[in-house]
């Protein structure tokens, strides 16, 4: 195989954590995912849209470098149709805007304290590290907020630009 064959290829295995920062406060976390755009689950549901999209998460963004070993498992997870964990959806739909409160991004922890591994029941840093997971990264499974996925990124990972 050719070196620029085998760059292209590595190349595809380098994503980037993205966190949103909404007030000086870590807020959303989503993936950003070479040729396909951001991978994120919010309250459109999970979903892989392009950078151009005019439906992103709304906040500055940071970008962390993270080598996926496994990309297409990955990618596969991340493509399949999810919602966010109950509590979040309702707490959204009795106070409009409440996702960009400071209180939003910590609320997981109000419900437990280590990632849940159920599809059906994750906010957005416990879906982003679940099928990160599958794809080969290892991570802590007491990573469940925002803020607190910026902590480890900053330590485990080099901060990059979009």
């Amino acid at each position: 195989m050719s070196q620029a064959l085998i760059t292209q290829k590595n190349a595809l295995n380098i994503w980037k954590i993205v966190i949103f920062i909404v007030d000086g406060k870590a807020n959303h976390a989503g993936l950003s995912i070479p040729t396909h755009g951001l991978a994120d689950l919010s309250l459109l549901g999970a979903r892989v849209v392009p950078w151009d999209s005019p439906s992103l998460p709304k906040g500055n963004r940071l970008f962390y470098n993270i080598i996926v070993p496994s990309p297409n498992i990955s990618l596969a997870f991340l493509r399949r149709p999810g919602l966010l964990m109950l509590q979040i959806i309702k707490q959204e739909k009795a106070c409009r805007g409440w996702h960009l409160t400071r209180d939003a991004p910590d609320y997981v922890r109000n419900f437990r304290d280590k990632r849940s591994i159920d599809p059906r029941n994750m906010n957005c840093v416990e879906w982003i590290l679940y099928g990160l997971e599958l794809g080969g990264v290892k991570f802590p499974n007491n990573i469940l907020t925002p803020t607190e996925l910026l902590q480890w990124c900053s330590v485990n990972c080099r901060e990059t630009s979009e």
